[in-house]
């Protein structure tokens, strides 16, 4: 992989939206080792008001950006709806550039391989931004999931929150172009919204990353039974993994006001289990000899850092740190939404594609 050799690194957003905007620029301002050179989204008004903000060149898309003498970007973060990643993503690879793109990888299996594969082929980084797997928490449980509790049998994930507001709100006008705000029309159908695409899949990518496998098989439900909404609003899987281990995951975005959300991963293997906890960024490793190992955050830390992917891509392209969020377990993730809705649209048992390996007869996602 090739890198940036200096500082400051230069950046083309593509996508002026609510998260960009409250999370991904001010860690690019924040940044000693970052400017945001070019702002491109093809709503005029809501491309020059945050290129105005934040000192960028405004641009109707990624092309004009890359092709603007006075941006010379370095790098390209992708943040457009969930169904429009892979046009950006692959004119910037195919320009040389290095990635960062927001989650979900994409929607279809199809657009997820087809952006690893010209990453791999091309030498170059594209990060996924799936915030969860950016902090020492993940780090951890990652290690014993791998090292600490021999064969993994079984995994069971969930992941409930309260997004069905947005789901609900996805046919309606804003009534402005202000890049702060949300724009509720990202998270309707045509847009890849919906809670497997948009929640689940964090607990997925985190299950794919950690585990260095693939989904291989799906059995799912989903329930779309809530007035106004065109997308899954809870879904429940069952799948097999590549190495055999069977796993359980459900989700809610329907979650009622005061009731706590529950965002966790729990991996049983043959000599342990882990326990990891995502909202609160706490993992515990319980060992067959009876002992236990605990991750704690310190108590300035927060438990989800929005703009970690950010810095840590920063950090990657000037060769300072690995790369948290690679693509090829997002892909894979991405797989395994999929087939999660094509089960549940079938009521069929779901063959998952398995990731190419570019050049090579051999397939996986363990790295």
């Amino acid at each position: 992989m090739t890198a940036v050799a200096t500082a400051p690194v230069r950046f083309a957003l593509v996508g002026a939206g609510w998260w960009a905007t409250n999370h991904h620029v001010p860690a690019l301002l924040a940044h000693p080792d970052a400017e945001l050179v070019a702002v491109c989204d093809p709503h005029a008004a809501r491309a020059r008001a945050l290129a105005a903000r934040t000192g960028a060149r405004a641009h109707p898309d990624l092309a004009t950006a890359l092709a603007d003498p006075a941006c010379a970007v370095d790098v390209v973060l992708v943040a457009t709806p969930n169904a429009h990643h892979r046009e950006p993503v692959l004119t910037a690879l195919a320009a040389g550039r290095h990635v960062l793109v927001e989650k979900p990888l994409a929607v279809t299996s199809a657009d997820a391989f087809a952006m690893t594969t010209a990453a791999e082929r091309a030498g170059l980084h594209l990060a996924v931004g799936l915030t969860h797997q950016y902090g020492d928490a993940a780090a951890f449980s990652r290690r014993a999931v791998r090292d600490g509790i021999g064969q993994l049998r079984q995994v069971t994930a969930e992941f409930s929150s309260s997004a069905v507001a947005l789901f609900e709100a996805a046919g309606s006008d804003p009534g402005d172009d202000a890049p702060e705000r949300r724009h509720p029309g990202a998270y309707s159908a045509a847009n890849g919204g919906g809670h497997a695409t948009t929640q689940l899949a964090h607990v997925l990518g985190l299950l794919c990353w950690s585990t260095g496998q693939q989904v291989r098989r799906v059995a799912a439900f989903t329930d779309q039974h809530r007035p106004g909404t065109d997308v899954d609003v809870q879904d429940a899987m069952t799948f097999t993994l590549e190495g055999g281990a069977l796993g359980v995951a459900v989700g809610s975005a329907a979650t009622p006001d005061g009731v706590p959300h529950r965002q966790h991963l729990r991996y049983l293997g043959s000599s342990g289990e882990v326990s990891h906890d995502l909202l609160r960024a706490r993992v515990r490793w319980r060992r067959a000899d009876g002992t236990a190992v605990e991750y704690e955050p310190d108590q300035h830390e927060s438990a989800y850092r929005a703009g970690r992917p950010v810095e840590s891509f920063i950090d990657l392209i000037l060769d300072r740190g690995e790369n948290l969020g690679p693509s090829r377990p997002a892909a894979a993730a991405v797989a395994a939404v999929e087939a999660l809705l094509d089960s549940a649209r079938s009521g069929s048992v779901i063959d998952v594609p398995a990731l190419p390996e570019p050049g090579h007869p051999t397939r996986g996602i363990r790295q």
